[in-house]
C-alpha cells in the first residue's frame, strides 16, 4: 500500500538484520518516485520481483539461479561461480555480489547450507531477495513484512485473492483497486 510508504526503512534493516546482510547491502531498496512533474512523490519499497519469466535464471551459465513451483526464485550459493551474469541480466538491480566475507556467529556458522534459509552467501557469489522461503514453512511472513511499522507490504497469494501485512488481511484485488497498491 504506497501511500503508507513514508521512509521508514525499517524493512531494509530487518532484512539486513535476518539475512546477515552488511549495512550497505540492501535486498529490498526504497525508491522516491514521481510519475508526473504535476503528482506528489511517493516511496516505493523494492525488492527481488521474482519475475514469471526470469531473465537471471535464464543467464545462469551453472543452473545456480532457480525458480520453484512456486514462483520463488532462488541462488544456490553452492553452485554459483560469481560470473555476475545474473546480475546483468535482471533488469530490476535486484541482486548483490559478495566481494567480502561475512562474519557470523557460531550458531549460524554450524548450520546446513540450504539456499532456503537465511545463511549469509559466501565471498565471491551472488544474492537477492528471497521472500524468506525459512519463514514460510513455519506459517510466517518475510522479514521485510514484519519489520515495517507502517504496514506498507502486504504479502500472500494472488490465486487466493488474499494477502495480509501481519495486522490486516485484506482481498489482493481490493488493495489494487482502492488503495494505491502495487503488484510485485
Amino acid at each position: 500500500d504506497l501511500a503508507k510508504c513514508k521512509n521508514v526503512r525499517k524493512c531494509i534493516s530487518k532484512c539486513q538484520e535476518k539475512h546477515n546482510l552488511q549495512p550497505d547491502q540492501e535486498f529490498m531498496k526504497v525508491l522516491l518516485m514521481q510519475d508526473d512533474k504535476n503528482m506528489a512523490p511517493y516511496w516505493f519499497p523494492k525488492p527481488c520481483y521474482h519475475c514469471d519469466q526470469p531473465a537471471c535464471v535464464k543467464v545462469c551459465p551453472v543452473d545456480a539461479t532457480y525458480k520453484r513451483h512456486d514462483g520463488i526464485v532462488l541462488i544456490d550459493n553452492e553452485r554459483c561461480i560469481g560470473c555476475k551474469f545474473c546480475v546483468a541480466g535482471c533488469p530490476y538491480s535486484a541482486r548483490i555480489f559478495h566481494w567480502l566475507e561475512v562474519e557470523v556467529s557460531d550458531e549460524i556458522s554450524k548450520r546446513k547450507y540450504n539456499p532456503e534459509t537465511s545463511i549469509p552467501a559466501k565471498i565471491g557469489t551472488v544474492s537477492k531477495c528471497d521472500f524468506c522461503p525459512d519463514q514460510s514453512r513455519m506459517g510466517l511472513l518475510p522479514h521485510c513484512v514484519t519489520g515495517c511499522p507502517m504496514g506498507v507490504i502486504y504479502f500472500g497469494d494472488v490465486n487466493e485473492d488474499t494477502v495480509t501485512n501481519g495486522d490486516e488481511t485484506i482481498k489482493f484485488s481490493d488493495i489494487i483497486r482502492d488503495r494505491a497498491g502495487y503488484r510485485y
